[in-house]
Formats: C-alpha cells, structure tokens, sequence
C-alpha cells in the first residue's frame, strides 16, 4: 500500500520527559518511485530539502517513534490548533 502521490504533511506529536507537547511538521510530496516491499505502508517522498537534511532536522527534533502522513499541505491548519492548543510547533520544511 503507498499514499497517493501529491502534496503531504508529516505530523509527529513529541512528548517530552516534563509532560509538554510539542507537534514536529514537515510539507513535502509523495512522488512516484521504487518503494522498499517490506509489508508496511511505504511510499517515496521530497522535501524542499536534501535527504540527509530533512532526516537530520527531523531526528533533532526528537520525534516519536511513529508519524502520521496526511493527504495535502496543512502545515498551517496545524500552526493554528497549536497556537490554540499553546504548544509549540516546529517546523522542519
């Protein structure tokens, strides 16, 4: 199974060892490709950065082990439910 190929938010929701929230978000697209065959859902995606710097950005900011992946760009919708929620978000593209 792969996610349908166009924009996409990645969505991460880390909680830290204090009990504070914060929610990790990254735009990027599912693009056409060959995919790893491992039994899960898998699909190829780009970032308006390199490979290497997505995930180093991505793992600095301490994920939690699993992401959610939403259809579209909704990285402000998200930017607004944390400002009414009063938690952080951190942005990585």
């Amino acid at each position: 199974m792969t996610v349908q190929h166009g924009p996409v938010t990645f969505l991460s929701v880390i909680q830290h060892g204090d009990g504070t929230v914060k929610l990790l978000v990254a735009q990027g697209e599912s693009v056409p490709g060959p995919i790893l065959q491992i039994g899960n859902t898998n699909s190829r995606y780009r970032f308006c950065l390199s490979a290497k710097e997505f995930v180093r950005r991505w793992c600095m900011a301490g994920p939690a082990h699993h992401a959610a992946i939403g259809l579209g760009h909704i990285g402000t919708k998200l930017a607004k439910l944390a400002a009414l929620l009063n938690i952080e978000l951190i942005r990585v593209c």
